[in-house]
């Protein structure tokens, strides 16, 4: 589903803003930097630019990359997009025991393009890739800007295991398990393990540990998850830990995939959001 709303984002050519730049064209070049299935859409332009690895969730294709690809770039921002499970031969065949290392070496790989700009790396993710992004702009330095849609505030389990989705240094991340509860809607579930106070306190992330400004959009009417109610969460926490950089939710009142409708103005505001805090930056 969220990747249905990426390609209809991407298709959409008319925002607030178009009329003050003129868009870039790009090319996409296929990644060859250690396992990675990765590709990178670089705007054609002088000078370095910046970087924004994208990556979606649950959905293994490669929606999301092409999307995020198609828009940022035209913009001049560079966008690496990757897949990280099922779709390429020799990735993990499922969401399962995915390893931060892997979305670590795509900030590798951008220090070796000479067209990137290194100090100016971001990540843009959303609902169970939510889950990767905030970790790497947590565990590496070099993310200095985050865009997150249908965001969750804790790690979970892997599609097909029990264990960890994600693991790090050969450990599993701390996770949330789905309860099983019989006739129950999925959310239900979501809601009922996110109430067990001392295990979501395990799982949830140090967002206080990122080192950028953070944008966060959800669905009101979310039936996968309860994002919105996250995202608020994630506001409150960072306000309490004292977070040095911006942090701005903004939800609509539809469900997990968004809609055509709020489509143009979510697009804007992901692209801007990387071209002031990561294109406008010196």
């Amino acid at each position: 589903m969220l990747t249905r709303l990426l390609l209809i984002l991407a298709a959409c050519i008319v925002f607030s803003g178009a009329s003050r730049a003129q868009p870039f064209d790009y090319e996409v070049r296929p990644v060859q930097y250690k396992n990675l299935a990765a590709r990178l859409y670089l705007p054609k332009t002088s000078g370095k630019v910046p970087v924004v690895i994208g990556f979606g969730g649950s959905d293994p294709s490669w929606g999301f990359a092409d999307a995020n690809g198609a828009m940022m770039a035209a913009r001049g921002i560079a966008v690496i997009g990757l897949v990280y499970f099922k779709t390429e031969p020799g990735l993990p065949p499922s969401l399962d025991q995915i390893p931060m290392e892997y979305f670590i070496s795509a900030l590798d790989y951008a220090e070796t393009v000479p067209e990137l700009d290194a100090r100016r790396m971001g990540v843009v993710s959303g609902s169970r890739g939510s889950e990767a992004g905030f970790l790497l702009a947590i565990l590496d330095a070099r993310i200095k800007s985050v865009a997150i849609t249908t965001p969750s505030k804790v790690a979970w389990a892997g599609m097909t295991s029990p264990r960890s989705a994600w693991t790090y240094q050969g450990r599993d991340i701390p996770a949330l398990n789905l309860p099983e509860m019989p006739g129950s809607t999925q959310i239900q579930r979501f809601e009922a393990a996110l109430a067990e106070t001392e295990k979501v306190k395990a799982a949830t992330f140090a967002f206080e540990k990122i080192r950028g400004p953070i944008l966060l959009i959800s669905a009101e009417n979310d039936q996968i998850w309860p994002g919105t109610a996250m995202s608020r969460d994630i506001l409150d926490y960072l306000k309490t830990h004292g977070f040095a950089y911006s942090a701005v939710h903004k939800s609509y009142p539809t469900g997990h995939a968004f809609s055509q409708a709020t489509a143009p103005e979510i697009k804007n505001m992901i692209v801007e959001h990387f071209v002031a805090t990561l294109k406008n930056q010196p």
